[in-house]
């Protein structure tokens, strides 16, 4: 059986993806712009105010600051094909993330416990990586909230088999949900669990006896699954 590959800082598959590529490096002797090295080096945006802080939305190149200039400096060829060939390597990158080729693992802030991010945690809107530090950012009417920091990397499964509930999956998903104080109240939660299962696994209907069995398991905090009892087989007549 082969050994689970360890997690890698973010920092370092950031590079590895979207920075260190032939798409990107292949520009950068052609490159006369000014504040444009640490971006080829190190992954920063390039500009004089550059710096790790990548929106998710739509990454901007050459960030202008607390003061906007008049006449922006324009942006030589090379350079803004560098920067697009960065943008779409990035694109793919956080891809990885929602399909679960890549499994992030932090600490949730709010909580401060470190567990796995679900993949729907790299879909919410109006969210910026620090991609130096490994700090998953959202802002809210201009105010930047850290929802989840020091962020590692680790290869995942690609795809989810749908048309069946992966109990074992579901399980992990509420207790991470439960740790992080998540989880509806106890009346509300059969309710709600539902169609986030049917959406999660692609399937028309979820078993009662087994979610009212996980309900029941989360809320007296068991910290294993519960699993089906085994039928007793009838008596043979002697």
């Amino acid at each position: 059986m082969a050994a689970n590959k360890p997690s890698r800082p973010l920092y370092e598959v950031f590079l590895e993806r979207v920075i260190r590529i032939d798409a990107v490096q292949g520009y950068r002797a052609a490159v006369i712009d000014d504040h444009t090295a640490q971006f080829f080096a190190e992954g920063s945006r390039p500009g004089v105010f550059g710096d790790f802080q990548w929106s998710l939305d739509a990454p901007e190149a050459f960030p202008w600051g607390p003061i906007a200039p008049a006449e922006p400096t324009p942006v030589s060829p090379a350079m803004q094909r560098a920067w697009d060939a960065a943008v779409a390597a990035f694109a793919e990158f956080i891809a990885a993330l929602v399909k679960g080729e890549l499994i992030a693992s932090g600490r949730h802030l709010a909580s401060g416990v470190r567990c796995d991010l679900d993949p729907a945690e790299w879909t919410r809107t109006g969210l910026i990586l620090d991609v130096h530090d490994g700090d998953l950012i959202q802002v809210r009417h201009g105010k930047h909230t850290v929802l989840w920091g020091s962020i590692t990397l680790r290869p995942g499964n690609p795809e989810r088999k749908l048309g069946t509930v992966d109990w074992d999956d579901w399980w992990k998903h509420e207790v991470t949900r439960r740790k992080q104080g998540l989880l509806p109240n106890k009346k509300a939660y059969l309710g709600e669990a539902e169609p986030q299962i049917k959406e999660r696994y692609g399937v028309t209907t979820v078993p009662p006896s087994e979610l009212r069995r996980i309900k029941a398991a989360l809320y007296r905090d068991d910290s294993e699954r519960p699993k089906r009892p085994n039928r007793k087989q009838p008596k043979g007549k002697g």
